[in-house]
């Protein structure tokens, strides 16, 4: 994959819909793109890596938050 704004975030979407929205900085090198999200419940920093094949790795933390969020989002969408 050649890494631009648009792959990393295409990755980001197909492992959890709400990683490709609440990151808060991207950039890459030749092997790897890094992707710094802010955690809600203790505002640290956390760090989701993805390579060259598009393989996401991010921790259960993260994924937990945004687990979360999207089923908050899920409510909203279907609370007619």
């Amino acid at each position: 994959m050649v890494f631009t704004y648009e792959s990393v975030n295409d990755a980001l979407n197909a492992h959890h819909p709400q990683l490709s929205g609440y990151w808060s900085v991207l950039g890459w090198d030749d092997n790897v793109a890094t992707v710094t999200y802010m955690l809600e419940a203790t505002g640290e920093d956390v760090t989701v890596t993805v390579d060259r094949n598009g393989v996401v790795t991010a921790p259960d933390v993260l994924i937990a938050e945004m687990d979360e969020i999207q089923r908050l989002d899920d409510a909203w969408l279907n609370r007619g």
